[in-house]
């Protein structure tokens, strides 16, 4: 009669799992906010540059205003950006990896030459959550995703500044 197996399925002898510590939040400590140029400290000197050339984008933009704000112990200290009294994105270092987030709504959205952006933008834009009226967007600025996030950030403030105006009701 064959031998029952445990639930817990069986190993063989030499796997050996080695599970890699999870990454250190770069700024976890709520009482210990950073400088907004700490950011691109935390990171490789390329990718630090790509950064900072992000932040070199919002800061041009006069109605743009950059606050350092704490979203909590996973994620630590990120930088919050503003326009016009409306959130705009955020930038922070998750991972090891700069990271943009960006809110899009439908009218932004349908201003985005998606054609136009590169692999990094198609698979954020696969992987965005949200609804249809709100779709948010997590962009790696690695490699062409900050050439990508800052198209979106164009469109996105295009539509912040010209709102859709309201369509009169019809009798």
């Amino acid at each position: 009669m064959p031998r029952a197996r445990s639930a817990g399925g069986t190993r063989e002898k030499g796997s050996v799992v080695h599970d890699k510590p999870p990454p250190k939040v770069p700024f976890p400590k709520k009482a210990q906010p950073p400088t907004p140029t700490a950011f691109a400290g935390q990171l490789p000197l390329p990718l630090g540059r790509k950064f900072d050339a992000v932040r070199g984008f919002l800061a041009k933009h006069k109605d743009v205003s950059e606050d350092v704000f704490f979203y909590g112990p996973r994620s630590g200290w990120g930088l919050r950006y503003v326009a016009g009294g409306r959130p705009l994105c955020t930038l922070l270092v998750h991972s090891a990896r700069p990271l943009g987030i960006v809110s899009l709504e439908p009218a932004a959205a349908e201003a985005v030459r998606w054609d136009d952006l590169s692999d990094v933008a198609h698979k954020a834009r696969r992987a965005a959550h949200g609804s249809p009226s709100l779709l948010w967007l997590d962009v790696p600025l690695e490699a062409s995703g900050a050439a990508d996030f800052k198209a979106l950030l164009k469109a996105k403030l295009t539509a912040l500044r010209n709102p859709p105006s309201p369509t009169p009701a019809s009798p």
